[in-house]
């Protein structure tokens, strides 16, 4: 059975985890319904978090989202991402990889993320022959890549000027232009950090007037081009345990009950939300009309075909069509 709304299933779950990208937010907006549906649940006295996987630190997630119409303590009780559960290990000082325990010196494929290191033991070093680790930064371009791999210049899509340098940045529909960077790095045995498990996200772009929303290249996927290539790979955020661990720990901290059973994750991906519920043993409900699902469906795909691909039992899953609704 398909669900047209979360509002159908909500009295069997008092513990709701939203992912935010596909599922209330598109990238450029919110999908109809979905803040009056989660500001709902929040005056039902239901607790709200939003999960995300980004690098960035929530109070800048909230911010954001916050200047847009989502607001905190209306519409959500807490936003933790991946990139605070990467910062709280950076602080601890406690990455660890197989091949080397107590690494130290980081080279950065795609965008620095000095807010996370910043006041850790660890060191950005200018060549990977220094490192220890690559860390997976958010896959922009700058004009020196664009310039290097014009071939691919029509996925390109142009994101800011920043105001820091003048550097403009893009982003890509394709991973193509970091094969060269990411067989380099393989070659000189480099193990991988990634705090955005994410292969894409859909966004739309100040610099592209009236741009559509379209979906580009995300960390996971440079992390992904890694590990087919045999690298050790240590992530944080969805699919995997330590974000739900660590969002469970900080409920706990507040004396927040978790019933597992009354528990869900609400997303729009298989491979990371629905994946990520079932291995924290929470309920995973999947939006099929938004987001990725929506994408893969388009293609051709089922729901049946995509959780198959991840070794999941397509009747773990409740299906609805969105958040707010949609026919």
């Amino acid at each position: 059975m398909i669900y047209k709304s979360l509002a159908e299933i909500s009295d069997r779950f008092d513990l709701f985890l939203f992912d935010a990208y596909g599922v209330f937010w598109e990238g450029s907006k919110f999908y109809d319904g979905s803040i009056e549906t989660m500001r709902s649940l929040v005056s039902q006295g239901k607790t709200v978090i939003v999960i995300s996987n980004s690098t960035q630190m929530h109070q800048n997630l909230m911010e954001s989202y916050g200047r847009r119409g989502l607001t905190f303590g209306t519409d959500y009780h807490y936003l933790l991402s991946s990139g605070d559960l990467l910062r709280h290990h950076l602080l601890k000082g406690d990455i660890a990889f197989a091949a080397n325990p107590h690494p130290r010196k980081y080279f950065v494929i795609g965008q620095p993320h000095t807010a996370a290191f910043a006041d850790t033991l660890y060191e950005r070093v200018e060549t990977m022959q220094e490192a220890d680790f690559i860390y997976c930064g958010v896959p922009f371009l700058y004009e020196e890549d664009v310039a290097k791999y014009p071939q691919y210049a029509d996925l390109y899509w142009p994101v800011l000027n920043r105001e820091s340098d003048g550097r403009k940045v893009w982003d890509t529909l394709t991973e193509a232009p970091f094969v060269e960077v990411v067989e380099q790095a393989v070659a000189l045995g480099l193990p991988i950090l990634n705090a955005n498990p994410d292969f894409t996200a859909k966004e739309g772009h100040p610099l592209v007037p009236d741009s559509p929303s379209v979906f580009v290249v995300r960390n996971g996927t440079l992390a992904e081009m890694f590990r087919q290539r045999g690298a050790e790979v240590l992530e944080y955020g969805k699919p995997h345990a330590n974000i739900y661990d660590y969002t469970f720990q900080m409920l706990h901290n507040k004396g927040i009950p978790v019933d597992k059973a009354r528990t869900c994750m609400v997303g729009d991906t298989v491979r990371t939300d629905v994946k990520g519920g079932i291995n924290a043993g929470i309920v995973p409900i999947l939006c099929i009309k938004t987001g990725v699902t929506a994408e893969e469906i388009s293609k051709g795909k089922t729901v049946e075909m995509l959780c198959k691909a991840e070794n999941i039992d397509v009747k773990q899953v409740i299906q609805i069509n969105s958040v707010g609704g949609m026919e």
